[in-house]
């Protein structure tokens, strides 16, 4: 079922399910299918929901999981920057519901209430060869009622840590509102105003962490983003610059 929410910014639509696969790989569907801008994918429930990296991403009812279609006319390197906007509306989000909350964003698209995961980013695109496939695809999903256990990381949930259930729905309005809101910024101002906006909320900057890349690790001081939003670190041997890791604060 498809529904324009009159609320929302013009051009934002609603495809919404009981249950999915995941509202990613839906949306990406979508996009392939020549999809507008705005489109989003929101679903009760997904069966096989997925993080970065490919982990599975506990989906039971209850929570918030959805997606968002994008195209933006730009690089795909610029493109991606877009990745940080989710964690910039989520705060939002708990401002205006939770106005006491302590969240934080950790690098590179994770939010944190009480320094344990709330919700966590996925952002896919198309090939980039032609304006037809120009997309990304945006998935968040965020801990509203619940949190899933045994987790790589702690993991938490609004209602866990504050005892406020905000309704799902509500949650969809805001989130998109204010993500639309970011977009459009981002849109007309670049990076900068979205990467300050990020640093003020970044868990873990100037403290000691280590960015396992996978083969190699590297540890030091958390200084900032570039300016496509890579992790800056200052390690004994000099700045590094690390576009893709998992990142753990040495305490």
């Amino acid at each position: 079922m498809t529904k324009t929410l009159p609320d929302l910014p013009p051009g934002i639509s609603l495809i919404s399910h009981e249950t999915v696969t995941s509202t990613n790989y839906e949306a990406k569907l979508l996009a392939n299918d020549h999809a507008p801008e705005g489109t989003v994918v929101w679903a009760k429930a997904q069966t096989h929901g997925k993080g970065r990296m490919n982990r599975n991403w506990v989906s039971k009812p209850g929570n918030l999981y959805s997606s968002i279609i994008l195209r933006p006319s730009t690089s795909l390197a610029q493109a991606t920057q877009i990745a940080f906007l989710p964690a910039l509306a989520l705060g939002e989000v708990l401002a205006r519901f939770v106005p006491v909350s302590n969240y934080s964003f950790k690098w590179p698209n994770d939010v944190l209430l009480n320094k344990k995961k709330l919700s966590g980013t996925l952002l896919e695109s198309g090939d980039w060869s032609t304006n037809e496939s120009k997309w990304l695809v945006i998935g968040c999903g965020v801990n509203l009622a619940h949190s899933p256990t045994e987790t790589r990381f702690p993991a938490t949930s609004i209602f866990e840590e504050t005892k406020q259930l905000i309704p799902v729905k509500d949650a969809l309005f805001y989130y998109y509102h204010f993500v639309y809101e970011w977009y459009l910024r981002w849109s007309k101002e670049g990076f900068s105003s979205v990467r300050n906006a990020w640093l003020k909320h970044a868990h873990g900057l100037e403290e000691e962490m280590t960015a396992n890349c996978g083969q190699q690790s590297y540890t030091g001081r958390f200084i900032g983003l570039d300016n496509n939003g890579a992790l800056q670190i200052k390690t004994d041997i000099g700045l590094r610059t690390i576009r893709a890791a998992d990142v753990y604060l040495n305490h």
